[in-house]
C-alpha cells in the first residue's frame, strides 16, 4: 500500500515518530515537518497545511511534555498544548483516510490500580491527573470519530528511549556501567516493544478497523524487579535490586485480547525486547555518563 503520511513528532527528539520513519519511509511519502515549519497547536496553520498537502493518514507521534511538573502553570500548558495539537489534526479529519495516535494507559485513572483492562473498561473512572485527563478527552472524541484510532500504550521497550527518563534503559544502563540497581518502588506493567508497534501499525494502515482505540501491550506482564533480574542475567551480575520503599505501587497492566484479535501480531518476548535494549546500550557504552543517570527511579 502506498500513500503520503504525515508523521509528527519525527524529529531528531522524537522517539517513537523517529523509528516510525526509519520504518515507512521506503513504502509511503513522508511529511516531517518539525515544529517550527508547522505548530500543530495554531489550528489555522494545521488547515492550511492540509490545503497545501494531499494527505492520506497521520501518524500523530509529537507530543508536549514540561521540562518540569513542579509549576502548576507547566502542567496546564501540557494539557492545554497536547489537546490542541490532537484536536487541530482531528478537524481535518474530512481530508485524510486514517488518523493514528498514542494514548496512555493513564486514561484509566492511574490514581488507583489498572488490573488487566480492557478497552471496554474506559470511562468507568475519569484520571485525576492533568496528563491522563488529556488522554482521557481525546479518546472520548476517537470513540464518535469516523476515522481516528487511539493505540493505548502502557509501557514501551525502546532502544532509543532515554536512559534518563525509561525504567528499562535506565536499568540497562545502570548495569552495564556498574552502578547500583535502585529503584523506587517494584510495580507490575504491561509492555510493548516498540518495534511491535510500529507492525501494527501498518497492518492499521492496510486494512480496515473494527474499533476505535485498542490496549497495545505483551500478553503477560512484569513486575520491575523481574525486569532488572533479566538485565541482570544479561550482565552477569550477581548485583542486589534495591527498593526505596517496600511492597508493590499500583498495578499499570491491560488486556490485549482486542489487538490480537484484529491485527494478529508477532509479540517479541520481554526477554528479547529488553535484550534488544542492553545490547544496544553495550554498543554505545563510552558514551554513556553515569552523571545523567536520573535518579528519580529511586526517590
Amino acid at each position: 500500500m502506498s500513500g503520503t503520511i504525515l508523521l509528527t513528532g519525527a524529529g531528531p527528539k522524537g522517539v517513537t515518530g523517529r523509528l516510525i520513519k526509519d520504518r515507512l519511509q521506503s513504502k509511503y511519502t513522508l511529511l516531517t515537518p518539525s515544529s517550527k515549519e508547522l505548530d500543530l497547536t495554531n489550528d489555522g496553520a494545521v488547515s492550511e497545511y492540509f490545503n497545501l498537502n494531499k494527505i492520506d493518514y497521520v501518524i500523530h507521534c509529537a507530543t508536549f511534555r514540561p521540562v518540569s511538573t513542579d509549576s502548576s502553570h507547566l502542567v496546564d500548558e501540557e494539557l492545554e498544548s497536547n489537546l490542541r495539537m490532537y484536536f487541530a489534526l482531528a478537524a481535518q479529519s474530512s481530508k485524510f483516510k486514517k488518523m493514528i495516535y498514542f494514548g496512555s494507559g493513564a486514561e484509566f485513572d492511574k490514581s488507583k490500580p489498572i488490573v488487566g483492562v480492557s478497552e471496554n473498561d474506559f470511562g468507568h473512572s475519569i484520571p485525576q491527573n492533568k496528563y491522563g485527563l488529556g488522554k482521557y478527552i481525546m479518546n472520548c472524541h476517537t470513540l464518535k470519530s469516523d476515522n481516528i484510532y487511539n493505540f493505548r500504550l502502557f509501557g514501551t521497550v525502546n532502544k532509543y528511549e532515554r536512559y534518563t527518563k525509561n525504567v528499562v534503559s535506565n536499568l540497562c544502563v545502570k548495569a552495564i556501567l556498574g552502578l547500583p540497581i535502585e529503584l523506587r518502588q517494584d510495580c507490575r506493567f504491561s509492555f510493548f516493544d516498540i518495534n511491535d508497534v510500529i507492525s501494527v501499525i501498518e497492518r492499521a494502515l492496510d486494512q480496515p478497523l473494527k474499533y476505535h482505540d485498542y490496549n497495545l501491550v505483551m500478553d503477560d506482564s512484569y513486575l520491575l524487579s523481574e525486569i532488572a533480574e533479566m538485565i541482570l542475567k544479561l550482565a552477569k551480575s550477581n548485583d542486589k535490586i534495591s527498593f526505596a520503599k517496600e511492597g508493590l505501587n499500583l498495578e499499570y497492566t491491560a488486556s490485549n485480547l482486542r489487538m490480537k484479535g484484529e491485527f494478529h501480531p508477532n509479540i517479541t518476548s520481554m526477554e528479547a525486547a529488553v535484550e534488544n535494549v542492553y545490547r544496544h546500550y553495550l554498543e554505545v557504552k563510552d558514551s554513556l555518563d553515569a552523571s545523567e543517570i536520573d535518579s528519580r527511579w529511586k526517590k
